[in-house]
């Protein structure tokens, strides 16, 4: 089964986890699988892949190794193998207010052997972009295609988001429309061909990393939304802006929220 990471007091379950392994069987009354993951992303499987989805129980020789079974009846459908690889690579987050579900690429910064923190691949895309003191040079303009890219590749082969209808993205703190998250969201937009639709707050207002702040009223989509929508942005913290934004969205139409992030902070 799964085990908690924990690094000086920090408790890694409650800040995303993967699956950790799988595995899928043909039985005699349809396709069995069997995944040792947590709750929230069993949830997200039953999410997925819907009615065609029953939650099984395990047999305790099977729950020595494994947390969660599901039988597919009329079997396996067609995603389910890159689904669960997909699921193997992210992280999941257990989703905040407003959200149905939330995935990150990796944590920001991880312990090292040496048990101290150095930066995930992720981590680096946002350092040597977003706090680039020349975002001209080509390191950052690679870290800039890499991280686009992973993130087209999320939404491309994963069933709920690959359906999204559109992209909205919190406001920044300056309300300018010009925040690092805001334009990465267009960008990810127009690659993978999902509309992108502006959210707007009213004011400048402190950093929700440095202040913590409900912001589930804030934000206001312009426009009118159908369907699933994405809510991107670069960095999850404390789920605060992705709840606002969440929430705005479902305001303006949205049936389901799914959050997607670079990276996730290891610090609340």
């Amino acid at each position: 089964m799964s085990q908690d990471i924990i690094w000086k007091g920090l408790h890694w379950e409650r800040r995303g986890d993967k699956i950790a392994k799988y595995r899928i069987t043909d039985v005699r009354r349809g396709t069995a699988l069997v995944v040792d993951c947590p709750d929230w992303i069993a949830d997200q499987i039953q999410m997925i892949f819907g009615s065609s989805c029953e939650s099984r129980a395990l047999a305790e020789h099977v729950a020595d190794d494994y947390t969660h079974g599901f039988l597919f009846r009329d079997g396996a459908p067609d995603s389910l193998e890159t689904t669960m690889q997909n699921l193997s690579s992210v992280l999941s987050i257990p989703a905040p207010d407003y959200v149905d579900v939330a995935i990150t690429l990796d944590m920001y910064n991880r312990p090292n052997d040496q048990d101290e923190l150095e930066r995930t691949p992720a981590g680096y895309w946002i350092w040597t972009t977003k706090h680039a003191s020349e975002p001209t040079w080509s390191n950052s303009r690679n870290s800039r295609r890499l991280m686009i890219d992973a993130l087209v590749n999320v939404i491309q082969h994963h069933p709920l988001y690959a359906n999204a209808t559109a992209i909205v993205t919190a406001p920044g703190h300056k309300a300018d429309g010009q925040s690092f998250g805001e334009i990465l969201a267009r960008e990810v937009a127009t690659k993978v061909g999902i509309p992108f639709v502006e959210t707007s707050s009213p004011g400048p207002r402190p950093q929700q990393k440095e202040t913590p702040q409900d912001l589930t009223d804030v934000f206001t989509v312009e426009g009118q939304l159908t369907g699933d929508v994405i809510v991107l942005d670069d960095v999850y913290h404390t789920g605060g802006s992705a709840s606002g934004a969440a929430a705005a969205a479902k305001r303006a139409g949205a049936d389901r929220a799914l959050s997607l992030t670079v990276a996730r902070t290891i610090r609340w």
